[in-house]
């Protein structure tokens, strides 16, 4: 005969632990709210004739004395060692895994070095040079005053006013230009903050991945 609810050992209670279940999802099976179900687990209340026959057939589950069913199985805290194939899987994820966060934090932590030095003036001057010299250093030579009738009207200046070879320092110049396209600009303050918030977090997972996997595998990585 099954047992009956008790205050400290109901049939509800019973049968919640033996399955594993929350009081919510026996409430729902035998149907009745959980809170109706709780007061039921204290003794406090009967469920009622047809919750009371929904609990039964679970219930009867139950290794005796309470029920008919077979014993539960032993089981411990530990989880059951996984499939050689699985482990190999999961550990494999593990490393990818890590090995794109260290390389997220490497671009991460060059961003944010970028952005402590010392070189947003520098490089907008190097950009207002490559303007400014740009039309200078494309000019052709101009006619040497000299060659002109009579000679020189006034004395000439020490060095020419244009490049002698614009062909060459245009090419000097667009060698420049090319050098500040593949610069990364400095970040501004919000986005140099994000990416220390990002580069702590990806530290933090960084550490957490690395004691997973010596865990896993028992061997340093």
């Amino acid at each position: 005969m099954p047992r009956r609810a008790t205050t400290a050992n109901t049939l509800a209670a019973a049968v919640r632990r033996h399955f594993g279940l929350t009081q919510a999802e026996l409430a729902a099976f035998v149907g009745v709210s959980q809170q109706q179900l709780a007061r039921a687990e204290a003794g406090r209340k009967q469920l009622g004739p047809g919750p009371d026959q929904r609990l039964q057939v679970l219930a009867r589950q139950l290794p005796p004395p309470d029920g008919i069913g077979p014993a539960a199985p032993a089981f411990g805290d530990e989880a059951p060692p996984p499939d050689p194939a699985e482990a190999a899987e999961g550990l494999a994820a593990l490393r990818q895994r890590l090995a794109r966060c260290q390389w997220l934090r490497t671009k991460l932590a060059y961003q944010v070095g970028q952005q402590r030095q010392p070189n947003q003036a520098r490089l907008q001057r190097r950009r207002w040079a490559v303007q400014v010299l740009g039309p200078l250093l494309a000019a052709p030579l101009p006619r040497p005053d000299w060659l002109a009738p009579g000679g020189p009207a006034l004395p000439l200046p020490p060095y020419p006013q244009a490049t002698p070879d614009a062909a060459r320092d245009t090419h000097w110049l667009q060698g420049l230009a090319l050098r500040l396209a593949a610069t990364t600009a400095p970040l501004s303050l919000a986005a140099a903050a994000l990416a220390r918030a990002r580069l702590a977090g990806l530290d933090a997972e960084i550490q957490e991945l690395t004691a997973a996997i010596l865990e896993f595998v028992g061997e340093e990585i």
